[in-house]
């Protein structure tokens, strides 16, 4: 019988390549921008973002070829195979990846700011897409639980947005 690859094996070389072409856009952007410093630089994020998805992508291929060994050795050699269902998620998920990554590139929301107290707080395009692209995902998984959908989006954009912005000093898209 012919042996068939395992489903990790083909979804951590999709995320994979993902990872490696937000590094390579990342990098690249960086190369041609006048700002030299990383610490001021937008491009550090999808630096980061992809560096990790390279990371856990290259982790689950490796899972993958574990779970083969395992599915061989317990299955005669018969392999596991990446259903069309599987394929869809993976597809669907890289999609509203690219999604994201367009409404960041291409949306201009006006500058919102509020006051509350001493603490003034800026909501701009990552703020609104961020929630948006979270929320989506997180209903795309199974999250159905109104109060999970909802504060944890802001929750993780407000997080790291004044992480970002505050702490940090780095722009955002």
């Amino acid at each position: 019988m012919k042996n068939k690859i395992h489903s990790h094996i083909v979804e951590g070389v999709l995320f994979c390549g993902s990872g490696l072409g937000l590094l390579s856009y990342s990098l690249i952007s960086y190369g041609k921008a006048f700002n030299k410093s990383w610490a001021q630089s937008p491009y550090l994020f999808p630096l980061i973002v992809g560096a990790v998805m390279t990371g856990l992508s290259l982790w689950l291929i490796g899972e993958g070829i574990l779970a083969a060994k395992r599915d061989s050795q317990s299955r005669d050699n018969v392999k596991m195979q990446l259903s069309g269902e599987n394929l869809c998620r993976v597809v669907l998920t890289l999609i509203l990846c690219g999604g994201y990554y367009l409404a960041l590139a291409n949306l201009k929301i006006p500058y919102i700011t509020i006051g509350i107290f001493s603490f003034m707080y800026t909501f701009s395009t990552f703020e609104v897409a961020t929630v948006v692209f979270l929320a989506a995902m997180m209903g795309f998984m199974g999250v159905r639980k109104p109060f999970i959908l909802v504060l944890v989006p802001l929750g993780t954009t407000l997080f790291l947005s004044i992480a970002f912005r505050m702490l940090l000093h780095v722009l955002l898209p």
